[in-house]
């Protein structure tokens, strides 16, 4: 057994497909480098009670193996022997092979005392494998040596079957789904819209509220509860590793996102608001902010996946993550581009968010006149009234248009 995470304080395997009714070995390096086993019976989801006299008693090989993986702590791989107890063996006839469930925990506090008998807290990840212990290993060495690569790497060709998810398993599968879901398809197809239709259509914002709040949300807060839950039904601790605390963080980011979004809206087209006031610069700097890091939590859930349950997610998951990764910026930087019309639709009342319908500015303002203004006669010829708007920058404003701006009852 090699623990992967480098606080490693025991290690344990059981012999059965659930925590309650198997028994187990339990493992621990102590301070002064010697090993300590220590048999156990699980009862329920608490701390496995030890077993005087046990019907299968482990004992420590002659040589311990060395760590399988040069990139982890050798100290972290502990290995014991034990007889093989063929009454617990499911002949499949379908399958010709013989096949022992097992079940694995690991802990982060090493025990106290060298004492089997010590209590041992509770485990940080668990789960079960399956063994077909009827498949021969490739270059078995003679009995009494020790080989690296076939007593410590599993074999391939050691489960061919593989295993169906277990509750557990589809509880996190559902998390990470929602999740990704959530933060690499709905948050960024929010962004943008925002960014390529605002310039279009008076309807950007509807579907940008749409795919960010009343899809996402709902999605998010739901993938969001599963990993709670999952480290719940597992009894595992919360809190422990940086994907939690992260999860949580980036959680609190994208509902404060939400707040100003709303707030933003709410102050819409109140007079003497700025155009681009800071709190809208805020939003779009922290969307932005949530969707990177979505994209690592993803990715970090992606590697824990594996790491706690040994099963390899399908490639396409990471080749996608990976493309989307370097596409989704390029099309966003790509979008900044209508910037400039943006900022001149805004400045001459012609954005299609903000213009009041079949409005059209003839004027933006006293000293310039509109292009959308074409007079073939001198103004300045023109008889004066006494009208206060009888002045070239009046009568621009006030040109004729296929719609009357008055109307008679």
């Amino acid at each position: 057994m090699t623990a992967r995470q480098e606080r490693m304080g025991w290690l344990a395997l059981g012999f059965g497909r659930r925590m309650a009714g198997s028994d187990m070995v339990v493992m621990w390096r102590n301070e002064d480098e010697s090993l300590t086993i220590s048999h156990r019976h699980g009862y329920d989801h608490t701390e496995p009670q030890v077993v005087e006299e046990p019907l299968r008693t482990a004992f420590l090989p002659m040589l311990q193996p060395t760590v399988w993986d040069s990139k982890l702590n050798p100290a972290n791989t502990l290995a014991f022997s034990i007889p093989l107890d063929k009454s617990q063996w499911v002949y499949k006839p379908e399958k010709n092979g013989t096949f022992e469930p097992l079940i694995w925990a690991y802990g982060m506090t090493r025990p106290a005392s060298p004492d089997p008998h010590t209590t041992i807290y509770g485990h940080y990840a668990a789960g079960m494998l399956l063994l077909n212990l009827e498949k021969d290993l490739p270059g078995t060495p003679p009995e009494g040596s020790i080989n690296d690569t076939t007593m410590s790497r599993p074999s391939q060709d050691a489960s061919e079957e593989r295993l169906p998810y277990t509750t557990h398993e589809l509880i996190v599968l559902g998390h990470g789904f929602l999740v990704a879901i959530g933060m690499l398809v709905l948050l960024p197809a929010g962004a943008l819209v925002a960014r390529w239709t605002r310039t279009c259509t008076d309807r950007w914002f509807k579907l940008h509220q749409l795919l960010n709040y009343m899809i996402a949300l709902p999605v998010i807060l739901v993938g969001w509860l599963l990993g709670p839950f999952a480290v719940f039904e597992a009894r595992a601790s919360h809190f422990r590793d940086a994907h939690q605390i992260s999860g949580v963080l980036i959680l609190v980011i994208y509902l404060l996102q939400l707040s100003l979004g709303r707030y933003i809206h709410a102050r819409r087209g109140r007079p003497n608001r700025a155009t681009h006031a800071p709190s809208n610069i805020f939003h779009v700097c922290l969307g932005l902010v949530v969707i990177g890091a979505g994209f690592s939590q993803v990715h970090s859930g992606m590697n824990k996946w594996e790491e706690h349950t040994g099963k390899e997610l399908s490639h396409w998951c990471h080749i996608l993550w990976k493309v989307w990764i370097i596409a989704l910026p390029v099309l966003y930087l790509l979008g900044l581009s209508l910037l400039k019309r943006q900022f001149y639709q805004e400045s001459h009342g012609l954005n299609p968010s903000s213009a009041p319908k079949h409005y059209v500015a003839l004027s933006p303002d006293e000293g310039h006149r509109s292009m959308l203004f074409n007079a073939d006669i001198d103004l300045d010829s023109l008889p004066d009234y006494g009208y206060p708007n009888n002045t070239a920058n009046g009568l621009t404003k006030e040109a004729e248009t296929a719609v009357p701006l008055l109307r008679r009852n």
